[in-house]
């Protein structure tokens, strides 16, 4: 039984909305967690990647994402649906085009943002929201149920509040900031970088597009073999793999939260991210909105850290507590207005019925 059967049957016993209808419960909840589990990547990864290569450190990566594949497969229908995707040659070129978007925005995120401050490097993911709702327009026509303009001022405020976030962890005084930004903005590679996101949130309207018949864990995993497939040897043959650094108790360490980090936020989270869009049927900017808690979250997540790993730090300031509240007051503001919209939308359909 695959999964749109299975939901049909969810639709008919009335245990979920009718399958035409998007759930916006679920897609706020998974979008939640996929926030969370994003949050843990920067600070896990951030230690071993001052010990290791850029090569290494995809190696590592890469390893852990296939790591995460049993785990992903669990469910007997997820394996049947993993094995059905790997093994049906109509899938390939789907997840051949898959990958290259991902690498696609890998490479431009390394080119662009490789010797780019962290204030612009989180300007540019933080725009994420309004591509993944470009995106999800042009690739799916779905646009989100609130007023355009309702969105913007959201996301405005949300992006705002992240931006503030970000600022108030710089340990640097606020005009020597600004000057590095500056010098940064004017004389870095950012630009190159500007499109990544899209990417991003171009592979998950994707895999809904052409693998929504399926488990989304199984999916994933298989997206997830594909990649590992091509970049593992990719890695291992430029880097000659471990041939340049030590394991000393510090780095060892670091590879270890790096391989945690990565099984959290690139497995997991891509798995609950892409459950968000499957509820919400690729309302993709919807989804991405709750991404600007992650600053936040992280900050969060690094107050722990900071105490084994050198380099991480989380500054308390009025910034991180101002920025915080723009982004929590504009996802309430925005998932408040939707729910009267579905709720209108809901009565209007019951009345023309009628």
């Amino acid at each position: 039984m695959n999964k749109m059967t299975r939901e049909g049957l969810q639709a008919t016993q009335g245990s979920s909305p009718p399958l035409n209808q998007p759930d916006y419960h679920k897609g706020t909840l998974y979008a939640l967690a996929t926030a969370i589990l994003l949050a843990l990547q920067a600070p896990c990864a951030a230690p071993a990647a001052r010990n290791l290569g850029s090569l290494d450190f995809m190696a590592f990566t890469q390893f852990a994402l296939l790591f995460s594949v049993p785990l992903l497969i669990l469910k007997s229908e997820s394996r049947r649906d993993f094995a059905a995707i790997l093994l049906g040659v109509q899938y390939w070129p789907k997840l051949a085009a898959v990958f290259l978007v991902g690498a696609a925005g890998l490479a431009l995120y390394n080119i662009g943002l490789s010797s780019t401050h962290p204030i612009i490097t989180a300007a540019i993911l933080n725009l994420t929201p309004f591509w993944g709702a470009l995106v999800a327009f042009v690739v799916s026509r779905r646009s989100m149920p609130v007023p355009p303009l309702r969105f913007a001022f959201c996301f405005g405020a949300a992006f705002l509040g992240a931006m503030a976030i970000a600022w108030s962890q710089m340990n640097v005084e606020g005009h020597v900031l600004a000057q590095e930004v500056i010098e940064s903005f004017l004389h870095s590679r950012w630009i190159y970088a500007l499109p990544a996101p899209i990417f991003f949130t171009l592979g998950g309207t994707l895999v809904f597009k052409w693998f929504s018949n399926f488990e989304e864990p199984a999916a994933i995993a298989a997206n997830f073999v594909v990649s590992s497939l091509v970049l593992i040897p990719v890695a291992l043959l430029g880097s000659y793999f471990g041939s340049r650094f030590h394991l000393g108790e510090q780095s060892a360490a670091a590879i270890l939260l790096l391989l945690f980090g990565m099984l959290a936020s690139s497995a997991a989270g891509r798995v609950f991210y892409q459950l968000g869009l499957t509820a919400t049927h690729n309302d993709n900017g919807y989804v991405s909105m709750f991404f600007l808690l992650t600053p936040t979250l992280t900050a969060l997540v690094t107050l722990p850290l900071s105490h084994w790993f050198k380099g991480l730090r989380f500054i308390s300031s009025p910034g991180f507590f101002l920025g915080t509240a723009l982004v929590t007051g504009a996802l309430v503001l925005l998932t408040s207005a939707l729910r009267r919209e579905v709720d209108s939308n809901g009565r209007a359909g019951v009345a023309v019925t009628r």
